[in-house]
């Protein structure tokens, strides 16, 4: 099925992305390097062992020719036991990308500083992807209370209602550092919750638009299919879904078209830290906390609308 074009053009936005780089990670980088004025890439602990979130990272950026620092940041979570997912994502994270050679380096200023010193910088317009744990967020809130006032949105890709995707309730981002979601979620920030049973039915890429982004022949569409090829298969084979799915790409994809989120509604979040259900995201879809909302969350996306800009971008 050949999928229509989406035209796009780049907005001058400043935008920084908080990964914790794997397969679809690379392709959110690809699109918000292409949809936006991407200032920065932060990585956090997540996905895979940590120095292959920075060679990956490294190796992103390299590829794809972007003139964008990259900043380590937290290692690990605030609190708890965690694990990586490589079976998800591959032994280094980038699917079937075995040779992963890179010339640069990071720079020396910790991840959570440079959000701060970039927020400080273009003060009230800089918008966060925050498409992995929000540990180094947290981080950076904690040392500059102020920072609220300082980002202008944060668009986080997190959270499950009730389908979890790394324990029965949570999904992998809220899993992993739960602490620093709360601390996120109660800051004050403007945000968007892009979450996780919304991405399974509008951020599926199926098998005829795979082959179609297969054909396009660009360095763009060959980082995304090798990239995301493993997960893919974990996709259709682990979570019975009928392709490859991309939470951190639809994230992006709303921020830049907004139109992309069909239905949306603002309610006070917040996240358990404790037992079995720790890291399971708490909606007050009644009020029955009297809180006032603090997050807007995607109830509903248009997954055609996401696939076509997504092609569009991977042509170019």
């Amino acid at each position: 099925m050949q999928v229509d074009k989406y035209l796009f053009r780049k907005r001058e936005t400043p935008t920084l992305i908080d990964s914790d780089t794997a397969s679809d990670d690379t392709t959110a980088i690809t699109l918000a390097s292409a949809l936006t004025n991407l200032k920065a890439i932060t990585v956090v602990a997540g996905n895979v062992k940590f120095e292959n979130e920075i060679k990956n990272a490294i190796f992103t950026k390299e590829y794809l020719s972007l003139n964008v620092p990259i900043y380590a940041g937290s290692r690990r979570p605030l609190l708890g036991i965690w694990r990586t997912v490589e079976e998800v994502h591959g032994t280094h994270g980038m699917g079937n990308i075995n040779q992963i050679e890179v010339k640069g380096s990071v720079e020396n200023e910790f991840a959570s500083d440079a959000i701060i010193s970039l927020a400080r910088k273009y003060q009230g317009e800089l918008e966060v992807f925050a498409v992995s744990p929000l540990t180094n967020l947290a981080l950076a809130f904690l040392k500059e209370p102020t920072l609220p006032s300082l980002i202008k949105k944060i668009w986080i890709m997190g959270g499950a209602f009730s389908r979890g995707n790394t324990s029965p309730l949570a999904e992998f981002n809220f899993w992993t550092d739960p602490e620093s979601a709360q601390i996120v979620l109660n800051a004050g920030f403007d945000i968007t919750i892009v979450p996780w049973e919304v991405t399974e039915e509008s951020a599926i890429v199926y098998d005829d638009e795979w082959e179609e982004i297969k054909s396009l022949g660009t360095r763009r569409s060959y980082l995304f299919i090798k990239a995301n090829e493993i997960m893919r298969e974990f996709s259709k084979s682990k979570e019975g879904l009928d392709g490859s799915v991309h939470p951190d790409s639809l994230t992006v994809s709303i921020s830049y078209d907004n139109s992309i989120a069909v239905k949306t509604s603002k309610f006070y979040v917040n996240v358990e830290t404790c037992g079995m259900s720790r890291g399971g995201m708490l909606v007050d879809w009644y009020n029955m906390t009297g809180n006032k909302p603090n997050a807007e969350i995607v109830l509903k996306a248009d997954r055609e609308k996401f696939v076509k800009l997504l092609i569009s971008v991977l042509s170019a």
